[in-house]
């Protein structure tokens, strides 16, 4: 096993923990000289993925073909906790109002659509990736957040999801830690390995998608017969181009004033012992939510480990080894209050990976242009509803119709904000904010 914290230099080397259990991914090749498709699709993502399968269903002449700067199923996809979102928290959404009702309701159609369209296509091709249907628990430790979740349960219940509070003795044999004081467990999610169910969606993709990883787009542009991907190996044309880089947007000049990007880190234990699971009393797996958006978000694994990812900032440039070295002190701290029995030298893995974000919390899903597709902006919850828009954008760019499709054009569009640098001051000001809010559930 490859430990993060006994690397070169003494430094901690960013290990994503998911994909380092998941083991060695098929290599693709690098896009080389110039190419020609039917549609490209720049993303090996969530998103991505799903584009690339449902076209090659809707067009099985066409020629697809899927890029990925980096490793395919391998990026932020991999990264994430492992929760397929069903019910996402309302405490953003303004249900008082008409529209705030209806937004929510739209976007809780398209999550359960999309955790429904992973469970069967993990059913289908048989990927191994400890799916569990599973409810989620949004749970906190600070007195002073028990009112929210209050409020989440009665939302929850008026919407007609699947909810309860959990409390006392049933919330802390549930989860084998008394830290939490209150729960809300909702229904309808899932609890899974993101990087296994990654690489099984990538490799059971059809034959006629064509994989380049390695690969970076560095401009969009208009071409004769429609766009040009312009890559420092090659270059690809296609009269039709779907985008799905999500918090990458505006690298390739796109939403730069509609989406921004939050760096996160995350570690992940060793398998607990023997007597660690004798002390918390051999609970289920199960995976938790803060009330508070920046709270720890943490999992008990099918594979009995322990995950934890408490800090969420505001980083362009991404975590060095440094400031990730930093973050795990932050990690350990916040295992040791759950579970005294681990510190710092139970974490095997940890790695940085970054979220999306829009103003008003709502994703990007559009045709900005004739042939232009764009989909991302997920606010933390792109299994499920990666899966789904993914699938949507090339219903959309095939020209379907359906009632799935019409709730996600239907969606209001991510709000305008600040160029930078007013950008970056705000969201530091409001992440720090934030953070203290938090901090009694880091």
């Amino acid at each position: 096993m490859v430990f993060a914290t006994k690397t070169r230099d003494g430094m901690v080397e960013d290990i994503c923990g998911w994909s380092a259990l998941a083991g060695a991914l098929p290599q693709h090749p690098i896009l080389r000289g110039a190419q020609q498709a039917d549609v490209a699709i720049i993303g090996g993502g969530f998103t991505g993925l799903a584009a690339a399968r449902q076209l090659a269903n809707l067009r099985p002449n066409a020629r697809i073909l899927l890029l990925d700067g980096k490793r395919i199923a391998q990026g932020a996809s991999a990264r994430n906790s492992g929760f397929a979102v069903a019910n996402e928290s309302p405490g953003h959404a303004q249900l008082h109002t008409d529209q705030g009702l209806k937004s929510y309701r739209t976007m809780n159609r398209l999550d359960h659509a999309g955790v429904a369209e992973l469970r069967q296509l993990t059913q289908t091709h048989g990927i191994d990736c400890q799916w569990e249907d599973t409810g989620s628990i949004h749970a906190a430790h600070d007195p002073a957040n028990f009112a929210k979740l209050r409020q989440h349960t009665d939302s929850f219940q008026r919407l007609g999801i699947d909810a309860r509070l959990i409390e006392g003795p049933e919330l802390h044999s549930r989860l084998g830690t008394s830290f939490y004081g209150l729960g809300v467990l909702s229904r309808g999610g899932a609890l899974l390995q993101p990087a296994m169910l990654a690489q099984g969606l990538a490799a059971s993709l059809p034959d006629t998608v064509a994989c380049f990883e390695n690969s970076p787009v560095r401009r969009i542009h208009r071409a004769a017969n429609g766009w040009q991907l312009d890559l420092a190996t090659g270059t690809v044309t296609a009269p039709q181009v779907i985008v799905a880089v999500n918090a990458f947007f505006p690298r390739l000049g796109l939403k730069s004033l509609r989406v921004f990007p939050l760096a996160l880190t995350a570690s992940l234990t060793r398998p607990l012992s023997e007597a660690e699971e004798q002390d918390i009393n051999r609970p289920a797996s199960w995976g938790i939510l803060s009330p508070r958006s920046l709270g720890a978000t943490i999992r008990l694994t099918q594979d009995r480990r322990i995950l934890i990812r408490n800090t969420a900032e505001y980083r362009p440039g991404g975590i060095n080894r440094t400031q990730l070295s930093d973050r795990i002190d932050i990690h350990a701290d916040g295992l040791q209050k759950r579970f005294g029995f681990l510190d710092r030298s139970a974490i095997a893995y940890s790695w940085s990976g970054n979220i999306c974000i829009s103003r008003n919390a709502k994703p990007v899903f559009e045709e900005t242009q004739p042939g232009l597709f764009l989909c991302g902006g997920y606010n933390a919850s792109g299994v499920s509803r990666g899966s789904i828009m993914g699938k949507l954008i090339a219903d959309l760019a095939c020209r379907q119709d359906g009632d799935l499709l019409s709730d996600a054009l239907a969606l209001t569009k991510p709000n305008l904000i600040p160029p930078r640098p007013f950008l970056d001051l705000g969201v530091r000001i409001r992440t720090a904010g934030e953070r203290r809010a938090a901090r009694s559930e880091r």
